[in-house]
């Protein structure tokens, strides 16, 4: 499927914060927007990813959500450079995994 938009959010030691940008992400209206979340896991040594799983599995909305691992630590450029890789929406948005975007952001 192709999406219209691709938001990619890189995911390295943000447990404290990772919950509420997903949220942000799930709260968006979909409403005529095919919509993908790309989360790159770049070896996050804490719960960040588990909490996102968790998330993610209770999840019933229009958003499509995937979670990409990196073998190693790359860092940010790199996490956004892998979303990019494996992102099919016609544009591309950012989000850090430390922030959050409004309802009405999309």
């Amino acid at each position: 499927m192709n999406y219209t938009l691709s938001i990619i959010i890189p995911v390295y030691k943000v447990e404290k914060y990772i919950e509420r940008c997903i949220v942000s992400v799930m709260h968006q209206n979909c409403m005529n927007v095919q919509m993908e979340c790309i989360l790159v896991d770049d070896c996050s040594p804490d719960s960040s990813i588990s909490i996102a799983e968790k998330l993610i599995e209770d999840y019933s909305g229009d958003v499509v959500f995937k979670i990409i691992k990196h073998d190693k630590n790359l860092g940010l450029s790199a996490a956004r450079n892998t979303g990019m890789k494996h992102a099919s929406g016609e544009y591309l948005f950012f989000i850090d995994s430390d922030d959050y975007i409004t309802d009405d952001c999309i």
